[in-house]
């Protein structure tokens, strides 16, 4: 199964995550398909996704774990309010 789920990046305790397509069967900070955009918690929660890519992604039937779907959701509300 294919997951759309956070890769973890950053120093101790100040971690940066980018948003990757991988294989669940892989290693959380192991390789990945591609990478679809990042998040990083301590700047306000800093974010981007590429939506374009991630709708593909979902239409090839991958599964995003709930923290993506939140990401997601608050970046699509943001470009409705630009």
């Amino acid at each position: 199964m294919v997951k759309i789920r956070l890769q973890r990046f950053g120093r101790k305790k100040d971690p940066i995550y980018r948003i990757v397509v991988a294989d669940a069967r892989w290693k959380r900070d192991g390789k990945v398909i591609e990478v679809l955009g990042y998040y990083n918690p301590k700047r306000d929660g800093d974010f981007k996704v590429d939506l374009n890519a991630y709708n593909e992604w979902i239409k090839k039937g991958a599964q995003p774990t709930q923290r993506v779907r939140s990401i997601v959701k608050l970046q699509m509300k943001k470009e409705v309010q630009q």
